[in-house]
């Protein structure tokens, strides 16, 4: 079956005379997995029941368009031009963003930095965390979130990394920085649970708050950022895995040890291996782990039936764990 599908854009004109010509896009993914099934990429494939993605990615939608009324009220626009973005297909492997670096509506080098706003609406009241991604992608992106990291009601979890599953990952592969704004993914993530009444509204208000500032400076700076590779460019793995472990990652509280287990789903190869919450992954067959994006590439050489050797930091202790997939 095939359906014809669209962006759906909006733009603010700069303020500046020359700066004008140069952008800053703002971006999140409006599509979701419809009924679910098999093939949709639903954690729970054989059960046909509406996903309506209230987090992954209504929170993300809803946040664009706040940002979007906040700088159409700003009497005096940023110097740059802002590009609001909702973007379709992310969920069948980038399609909308794809297809906008491949056509762009303006000179794809005068995009100055993409921001993405992917799954933000279950960040947690105990020990609250955001994460942001590509924070290595441009040389100036740390000195900047440091300006407003200050007094905020939740931790500022940076990765340098610029590749990663959703749509910033196609503004990387063609040299613009990016930065992409996440409260973290939950046992409810591409299941027929991931619904309103779960949706922390007022820390969102707090991220969109932080992250309007971030926007603010880039788009006002006298010289565009610098970009910076970060990380491999190559799609080494697809929002669909060839192959589940059964774990939620915890990819906002993880640090730089590994990758925090948040969660083991029932019945699944993890559980059954003997891996449990709160473990942190250092290693899957002698292959370092240190965040989500080595996690995705290790799981994507593996096929089922393999016997794998996981190893694990749990309660400071080293221990390895036999997994069969």
């Amino acid at each position: 079956i095939k359906s014809p599908t669209h962006n759906v854009v909006a733009t603010i004109e700069g303020s500046d005379a020359e700066l004008k010509n140069e952008y800053i896009v703002i971006g999140a993914h409006y599509d979701h997995l419809g009924m679910g099934g098999k093939d949709s990429g639903s954690r729970m494939p054989d059960t046909i029941a509406v996903h309506n993605g209230a987090d992954d990615n209504a929170s993300g939608v809803a946040g664009i368009l706040e940002l979007t009324r906040l700088f159409a009220e700003l009497p005096t626009k940023p110097k740059r031009t802002l590009i609001f973005v909702a973007f379709s297909g992310e969920e069948m492997g980038l399609l909308g963003s794809k297809q906008f670096v491949k056509e762009p509506p303006v000179p794809l080098k005068a995009i100055k930095a993409m921001f993405n706003f992917d799954m933000l609406g279950r960040m947690k009241n105990e020990n609250p965390k955001l994460s942001i991604g590509g924070t290595g992608t441009s040389i100036e992106t740390d000195s900047i979130i440091k300006l407003f990291d200050i007094n905020l009601p939740f931790t500022v979890s940076k990765s340098p990394e610029g590749y990663g599953p959703s749509d910033h990952a196609s503004f990387y592969k063609n040299d613009i920085p990016v930065f992409f704004f996440c409260s973290g993914l939950h046992e409810d993530y591409h299941t027929p649970f991931d619904d309103v009444e779960k949706i922390n509204f007022s820390q969102e208000v707090n991220l969109l708050e932080f992250s309007y500032k971030i926007i603010n400076a880039v788009a006002n700076t006298t010289k565009p950022l610098t970009f910076k590779e970060a990380g491999s460019k190559e799609e080494s793995t697809s929002r669909g895995y060839k192959i589940s472990l059964g774990i939620i990652p915890d990819i906002v509280g993880s640090g730089d040890k590994g990758l925090a287990v948040d969660g083991v789903k029932k019945g699944s190869p993890a559980e059954a291996g003997g891996l449990k919450k709160g473990d942190i992954i250092t290693a899957i067959n002698g292959l370092q782990v240190t965040n989500i994006y080595d996690y995705m590439t290790r799981l994507n050489t593996l096929k089922a039936g393999q016997i794998i050797d996981v190893e694990v930091l749990r309660e400071g202790n080293k221990e390895v764990l036999k997994v069969k997939l």
